[in-house]
C-alpha cells in the first residue's frame, strides 16, 4: 500500500489499525464516568439526607418525649411510689394512686404505650423490677426485659439521678424511643425511674418514601448524565486527538507546528499550555545560554538536565568562597550620573563575571558592587581552591585593564579587595517552588566575607585552609594574624601573589609598592569606623605621602587592618581635604617615633587633586 501525499509510512499504518471498541472509546468512557459519578453523588447525597433525618426525628421527638416524662414524675408522690414499691399489689392504694397519675399523663399526651415505673435494675441480666404500670397489663414485682439500647441510659439515670432519653431502637414490636426520669426519695436518692416508649415507626415510613425519591432521582440524574455524558466527550475528543498529534510531533523533535486554539474553556487552556510548552522548548537552548551567565556551561547543562537539579533542600559538602568588593564605587555611586554609574557597574560585573566562569566557578549572588561566587558547588571539583585562587589573581588584572579603560574615557578609577576561604557549607535550592535560588550557608562564607573585609584595593587574602590546598602551586607573603567579630580564634591570612600550575597567575606590583611617596609634613585627624560607626577620635602628622597611601605619626596606637576615616590638612594651600577612608595596612617602631602606614580606599576627585597638588609633578 502506498503511503498518501504528505503522510509518512507510519501515519498511513495508523489508518489501517482496526476501529475501537465502543467500551474502548474516550467518549463512552468519559459519558460512562459522568453517569456514574452522578449516581454516586446523588446517592450520597441522599445518604446524608436520610441520616440527618433520622437524627432530627431522634432530636426532636426524644427531647419532646423527655420534657412529657419529666412533667410525668412531678405527678408521682415519691412517698406514694415508696409505699406502692414496697407493697407490690395492685390492690394498694398507693398503687391505685400512681397508676391514676400514669393513665392521666398517658390520656392528656395522647400517648400509645402505657407509662411504667421500674425499680431494681440490673444491667448483668438486662432486667428491672415492674413497680406501676399504666395499664395494669402486667403486676408489680414482675422482672421485665430491658432493651439493649436501654441499658447505658437506664443505669446513668439511677446513677446521677438526670432526666434522658435513648437513641432509635428495634425491637420486636417496632422501632422506639424511650424517655426515662428519676423518682428521687427524701435523701435525694433515685428509688425507681418513669419510662414511657413512643413508637416512630410512622416517620420511618416517611423516611423510606424519601429513599425511594432518592433512588429514583439517582437513576434519572444518570440517564441524563450518560446522554450529556456522550454529547461532552465528543466535543472533547476532538480537540484531544489533535493535541495527540501534536505531542506525537513534539516527541518527533518537531517544535514549528502550534495547534489552534478554538475555544476558551479547559480544553482551550489546554491548547495554549501545549503551543507554550512548544515555544519553551524552542528556548530551552536560550534558557540554558542565559544560565550560563552566571555558572560554566558543564554545570547550566548539569543542571537543567538533571531530575534532582531544581529540588528543594541541601546538603554538606567542601567548597571554596570568594568574596569580591569594589573600593570607592559607593562614593561614586553617590554622587555620579545614574547612567553612567550602572554603565560602570555593569561593566565591571561582567567582566568579572565571565573570569569566575571561565574558571568553573558559580555567581551566587551580585551584591551591589560585590560578588559571591563559590567554587566546587553545585558540581564536585577536586581542585576548587585552585580555581578560585587562580580567579582571583585573573580579577585583579582585568581589574588593572578596566581602569586604563575608565582613564581613557574620563571615568574614575576604582580598587578591589579579595577574600578567599575553603571550608564545609550547606549548599542546595532554598525557596518556595515558584520562586528559588541556589545558596551557599556556614561558617565558611561567613569567614571568607570577614576576610575580604580585611584587604585593601588590589590586595588577595586567603586563609590557611584555602593555603594548604594550594601550597605547591602558590606564592603568598607573610602571613597576618588578625582578630575577625565573630570568629572565636585569631586568623592567619597569607597575600596571594602568584600561583602555578594549568592555571599559573601571577600578580603585578602592588599598587603600595607602584606608590612613590614625598616627605611631608601636614597635620591630621581621624576616627575608628567599626562597623557603619565611628569609633575613637585621633590626631597626628602625616610624614610621607603618596597618591593612595600615606604615613603618618599617630597619637593613637592602631592595629593593621585597621578601617579609618581622615582628614589632611594642608596650611601652605589653606585646605582641609574631605572625608578620606583607608585602612591601616602596616605599624613599624615603637611609641612614641611609631609609624603608621595607611591605604586609601576611597577618595573622591577633589580631594584626589588636592593630593596631587601636595606631590611633586
Amino acid at each position: 500500500m502506498t503511503a498518501a501525499p504528505g503522510r509518512s509510512v507510519g501515519e498511513s499504518r495508523d489508518l489501517t489499525r482496526p476501529a475501537l471498541r465502543p467500551w474502548q472509546r474516550l467518549g463512552v468512557k468519559l459519558a460512562l464516568a459522568f453517569a456514574l459519578l452522578t449516581l454516586v453523588t446523588v446517592g450520597l447525597v441522599g445518604a446524608l439526607i436520610h441520616e440527618r433525618q433520622k437524627r432530627e426525628v431522634e432530636d426532636t421527638v426524644g427531647t419532646q418525649l423527655l420534657n412529657i416524662a419529666r412533667t410525668a414524675v412531678l405527678l408521682v408522690d415519691p412517698a406514694v411510689h415508696a409505699e406502692a414499691q414496697a407493697a407490690m399489689s395492685r390492690d394498694s392504694p398507693a398503687y391505685t394512686r400512681i397508676k391514676k397519675a400514669l393513665v392521666a399523663v398517658q390520656t392528656e399526651t395522647l400517648l400509645t404505650t402505657p407509662i411504667r415505673t421500674l425499680t431494681g435494675f440490673d444491667p448483668a441480666r438486662r432486667s428491672a423490677k415492674l413497680v406501676v404500670v399504666g395499664d395494669g397489663s402486667l403486676p408489680p414485682g414482675e422482672m421485665v426485659a430491658v432493651a439493649p439500647e436501654m441499658i447505658e441510659p437506664l443505669g446513668w439515670t439511677f446513677e446521677d439521678g438526670v432526666a434522658r432519653y435513648t437513641r432509635i431502637y428495634r425491637s420486636a414490636s417496632g422501632t422506639w424511643i424511650t424517655a426515662i426520669a428519676p423518682i428521687v426519695d427524701a435523701t435525694g436518692r433515685t428509688t425507681a425511674v418513669l419510662s414511657m416508649d413512643y413508637a416512630v415507626d410512622l416517620y420511618f415510613e416517611r423516611l423510606r418514601e424519601l429513599q425511594v425519591a432518592i433512588v429514583q432521582a439517582s437513576v434519572a440524574g444518570a440517564i441524563a448524565a450518560l446522554l450529556l455524558g456522550l454529547l461532552v466527550a465528543r466535543r472533547l475528543t476532538r480537540p484531544i486527538s489533535a493535541l495527540t498529534g501534536g505531542v506525537a510531533r513534539v516527541a518527533g523533535g518537531d517544535l514549528s507546528e502550534e495547534l489552534p486554539v478554538r475555544s476558551r474553556d479547559e480544553i482551550g487552556q489546554l491548547t495554549r499550555a501545549f503551543n507554550e510548552m512548544v515555544a519553551g522548548l524552542r528556548q530551552r537552548d536560550f534558557i540554558r545560554n542565559a544560565f550560563g551567565r552566571y555558572v560554566s556551561p558543564e554545570v547550566a547543562k548539569t543542571l537543567l538536565e538533571s531530575p534532582e537539579g531544581l529540588r528543594l533542600g541541601g546538603h554538606k559538602r567542601e567548597i571554596t568562597v570568594l568574596m569580591s568588593d569594589l573600593r570607592g564605587y559607593t562614593r561614586f555611586a553617590e554622587q555620579g550620573d545614574p547612567e553612567r554609574v550602572m554603565e560602570v557597574l555593569n561593566g565591571y560585573l561582567a567582566r568579572m563575571a565571565d573570569i569566575v566562569i571561565a574558571h568553573g566557578g558559580t555567581i551566587n549572588e551580585f551584591i551591589g558592587d560585590a560578588i559571591f561566587a563559590v567554587f566546587g558547588a553545585p558540581l564536585d571539583q577536586p581542585d576548587h581552591a585552585e580555581r578560585a585562587a587562580a580567579s582571583a589573581l585573573a580579577m585583579q588584572a582585568a581589574m588593572g585593564e578596566l581602569n586604563r579603560e575608565h582613564a581613557a574615557r574620563g571615568w574614575p578609577r576604582f580598587e578591589m579587595g579579595i577574600g578567599v576561604n575553603t571550608g564545609e557549607a550547606v549548599v542546595g535550592n532554598i525557596g518556595s517552588e515558584q520562586r528559588a535560588k541556589y545558596a551557599v550557608v556556614g561558617a565558611a562564607v561567613n569567614l571568607a566575607a570577614r576576610v575580604e573585609g580585611c584587604t585593601v584595593g588590589g590586595q588577595i587574602f586567603v586563609t590557611s585552609s584555602t593555603l594548604d590546598r594550594i601550597h605547591d602551586l602558590a606564592e603568598v607573603g607573610e602571613p597576618v594574624r588578625v582578630e575577625l567579630k565573630g570568629i572565636a580564634e585569631p586568623v592567619l591570612l597569607h597575600e596571594l601573589r602568584a600561583i602555578g600550575g594549568r592555571f599559573a597567575q601571577r600578580l603585578s606590583a602592588t599598587d603600595m609598592d607602584g606608590d612613590p611617596r614625598v616627605d611631608a609634613r601636614l597635620p591630621l585627624r581621624g576616627w575608628v569606623v567599626e562597623g557603619k560607626q565611628l569609633g575613637g577620635e585621633f590626631s597626628g602628622t602625616v610624614t610621607r605621602l603618596g597618591r593612595r597611601s600615606f604615613d603618618a605619626r599617630l597619637a593613637a596606637d592602631l592595629a593593621p587592618l585597621t578601617n579609618v576615616k581622615v582628614r589632611v590638612n594642608a596650611p601652605d594651600l589653606g585646605q582641609e581635604s574631605g572625608d578620606l577612608y583607608g585602612k591601616v595596612v602596616g605599624v613599624t617602631g615603637e611609641s612614641p617615633a611609631r609609624i603608621t602606614s595607611i591605604r586609601l580606599t576611597s577618595v573622591d576627585p577633589t580631594d584626589q587633586r588636592l593630593l596631587e597638588k601636595l606631590l611633586p609633578s
